[in-house]
């Protein structure tokens, strides 16, 4: 591979064989001007079997390692984090993640703490992940792999993050900043506290924050944010909303979903990637970094998700998750140059490595049959390594992703010869071209230029007979002095046989007093080169040169490149590495004795997570339960199904940082309660049996149901409110009553009986009726 040729960001000019600074450090010398032609690209690529539902790739520079995240399946029941080899695609280590109760109620089982996005903190050997479907956010030590931090809490009756998806670490700031659903959320690497930032609150559409980047020279961060179909942006020392800019549509009718983003400081861009619609908007816009305008669109695949570029070479390289490909464009030409078919669908994540190669992880099949070591039997939570796994409530075969490595070699346009004219004066000579293309660098070289005394002369440069200024002094190339006098807008030390060689830089207002369109294309203008006042015994002279500015080089359309990339043999898994000895599973409670009634019941509900308990391993079975824990009892018993509570409480005495807030607002949504006509739910009251009966039978759909007799029990008449609905309860089998035959509705349930009503429930009906 070739070294990165030379930044845009240039503190000064380069003396010819003298190798001396000659310009102030606001000038710049561009390597290659925006639209430039085409450079001769060509790219290699790799591919072998990676691991199950690959997610997320991030690159250690300190071990030279590179991280994946796999979570295969609904269940979770496959899932891992690799430590690879990003030059030859072993995988070297796999972690046997925490175990976890996954789900609640009748169909819940056990998972793994399966991770999804990734982020390497070098500066602390950590790598960070997020817990995608547990809410969670977890930190492994990169050598050992131990776990040495998780956000999970089993007993939070919510979560500080809500379906974190991506992560960056911002180790300037000690942060980690996670993108997900509505907000935004700042981690500190320290201390892990973790602050919050909404993003669109007043949406009415589910707000999904994307991959983010991080610009360090301003300390903001660029969030997509698909639904909007904007990019935030964020003042990272304020953790506040700067401002948005939204995202180029090719076809306005279309969705444009912007997925991700990369920045080129040397060619003052932005690259945002977008999956749009049905193929419509899908590839990369590009915007100017400093005014966010739009520039031009580089369509590419059907859904282009990630994202990432060589700022040092001016390579941009794009996943699709549509068709399957990563994208290679030439980011200062502006073009597509190289496909790489990493499959057919799924291509999901992309990591660079020091060396410029880029690392594709996607979730197409690319083997089954492979025995994988971190699998996990749904049913007991025991490792169970093999080719299957439960899904749905079937066995199914174990999807193996793959890896693909790129490797790019970039090599400059050749270009035609410019043409070049030379001056001779007094024995000197002047070579340069006869027309500089706008925006390129003054490039000139001499021969003969010494003093009386044979020794190298110096010589200054100055543009249209002084009528231009440089706002930086030049520096004398001898004594890195300041040059006063500001009309000098280049020096150069000829060698001792009086050759040499200057470059300047194309004037522009930023760095000189030329006025826009002073020096546009078709212009002409002149360099005098100047002696006899820069070295003693010097000779007098003065050399001019003439030249016109001609119009940049336009970008010639090219087709890209199809590659397949080349076969590698698996190399196998390794064994397991433990992560931790804690125990997220094991349901026990000090208060619940063998011999206490209702003892299965309770345990039933806490190990199916319908119940949690308390964090010092209570379960208080003879407390009352108060009608906010109710909601909760019902919302678990349904599944958990994801629901995002509205941001105004349906009921006027239920806040929207009530602990059960969400479990009441859906429990309302899901027409299992009114509340009271005064519009309060009154959270905090004690549950009467009667309510409980009316709360189950609605869950189960409002069945059509009469009934028979003139009384469920002796307690119970016609005449009494929920009548059907306790006689129902009845006819189920949920409930007995007492052995005088009544049934008590007005009294309040307690957390030992309610546990035994939700047990008898979900074992007579199809409970999943319940999540409308």
């Amino acid at each position: 591979m070739n070294s990165p040729h030379p930044k845009r960001t240039l503190s000064s000019a380069l003396v010819g064989v003298c190798a001396l600074s000659l310009l102030g450090s606001s000038f710049m010398v561009p390597a290659q001007a925006a639209d430039a032609p085409a450079r001769d690209i060509s790219v290699e690529a790799q591919q072998t079997a990676g691991i199950p539902g690959q997610y997320q790739a991030s690159y250690s520079a300190k071990n030279n390692k590179m991280w994946v995240t796999g979570s295969f399946g609904p269940n979770m029941t496959v899932s891992s984090l690799a430590r690879v080899n990003p030059e030859t695609m072993k995988i070297e280590a796999v972690a046997e993640l925490p175990t976890v109760r996954f789900g609640s109620g009748k169909s819940s089982g056990y998972s793994y703490m399966g991770v999804y996005g990734v982020a390497v903190d070098d500066a602390n050997n950590k790598v960070w992940v997020t817990n995608t479907r547990n809410d969670s956010i977890s930190v492994y030590d990169q050598d050992s792999m131990e776990l040495v931090w998780t956000s999970y809490d089993y007993f939070a009756t919510d979560t500080d993050v809500e379906h974190p998806r991506s992560i960056i670490i911002d180790n300037k700031r000690n942060k980690a900043y996670v993108t997900g659903r509505y907000n935004v959320w700042s981690i500190d690497l320290t201390s892990h506290e973790v602050k919050n930032l909404a993003i669109k609150p007043e949406s009415d559409v589910r707000v999904l924050t994307m991959n983010p980047t991080i610009d360090e020279t301003t300390g903001k961060l660029y969030v997509p944010e698909r639904s909007s179909g904007t990019v935030q942006i964020v003042d990272l020392d304020t953790f506040s909303l700067e401002s948005e800019f939204t995202v180029h549509a090719d076809d306005p009718a279309a969705d444009t979903l912007p997925s991700a983003v990369a920045i080129d400081h040397s060619l003052n861009e932005i690259f945002i990637s977008s999956q749009g619609k049905d193929g419509a908007n899908s590839g990369v816009t590009v915007y100017d970094l400093n005014t966010h305008e739009y520039k031009k669109s580089i369509p590419f695949g059907t859904r282009s998700l990630g994202i990432v570029n060589d700022e040092d070479r001016d390579l941009v390289y794009v996943a699709d998750f549509g068709q399957g490909s990563v994208g290679v464009i030439d980011a200062a030409a502006g073009q597509l140059v190289a496909e790489v078919n990493t499959g057919d669908s799924k291509t999901n994540d992309l990591a660079m490595a020091a060396d410029g190669s880029v690392f594709a992880v996607d979730k197409n099949t690319y083997k089954t049959g492979l025995s994988v070591p971190f699998a996990l039997d749904f049913a007991t939570g025991q490792n169970a390594p093999g080719t299957t796994t439960l899904s749905k409530g079937k066995q199914i075969d174990i999807e193996v992703n793959s890896f693909t490595r790129l490797t790019v070699d970039a090599k400059d346009a050749t270009l035609p010869e410019a043409e070049k004219s030379t001056e001779t004066t007094d024995g000197v000579t002047v070579t340069g071209v006869k027309a500089v293309q706008e925006g390129q660098a003054l490039e000139f070289s001499g021969t003969g230029w010494t003093t009386e005394d044979g020794k190298g002369s110096v010589i200054v440069a100055k543009l249209d007979d002084g009528g231009v200024s440089v706002n930086e002094p030049v520096k004398n190339p001898v004594t890195g002095d300041p040059i006063k006098n500001k009309t000098v807008y280049g020096a150069v030390a000829a060698d001792e046989q009086g050759n040499w060689t200057l470059t300047m830089p194309f004037p522009t207002q930023d760095n000189s007093s030329v006025e826009p369109q002073e020096w546009a294309a078709g212009t002409e203008h002149n360099v005098r080169f100047l002696t006899g006042s820069m070295a003693e015994n010097d000779k007098r002279r003065a050399v001019g040169f003439k030249f016109t500015v001609a119009a940049p080089q336009a970008a010639t359309p090219v087709s890209p490149k199809k590659i397949d990339p080349a076969q590698v043999d698996f190399q196998g898994y390794p064994e397991l590495t433990k992560t931790t000895d804690q125990d997220f599973v094991t349901v026990s409670f000090k208060d619940v004795p063998e011999s206490l009634m209702f003892q299965q019941e309770i345990m039933w509900v806490a190990e199916h997570g319908v119940a949690k308990g308390w964090p010092d391993n209570t379960y208080r079975p003879f407390e009352n339960i108060e009608r906010g824990a109710m909601a909760a009892y019902m919302y678990r018993l349904a599944g958990s199904p994801r629901y995002h509570a509205p941001e105004v409480s349906p009921f006027s005495d239920v806040s929207t940082d009530h602990p059960f807030y969400k479990e009441i607002a859906w429990l309302q949504q899901a027409g299992i309660t009114t509340g009271w006509p005064d519009g309060t739910f009154r959270p905090g009251e004690s549950i009467n049996r009667d309510a409980m009966a009316a709360f189950f039978y609605r869950a189960a759909g409002s069945p059509d149901y009469t009934p028979s007799g003139d009384g469920a029990f002796k307690d119970v008449q016609s005449s009494t409110a929920f009548y059907k609905e306790i006689s129902w309860l009845k006819d189920q089998g949920i409930t007995t009553g007492w052995p005088d035959e009544t049934f008590r509705p007005l009294t309040p349930i307690k957390r030992d009986a309610m546990a035994a009503f939700v047990y008898r429930y979900q074992d007579k009906l199809d409970v999943e009726a319940s999540a409308k």
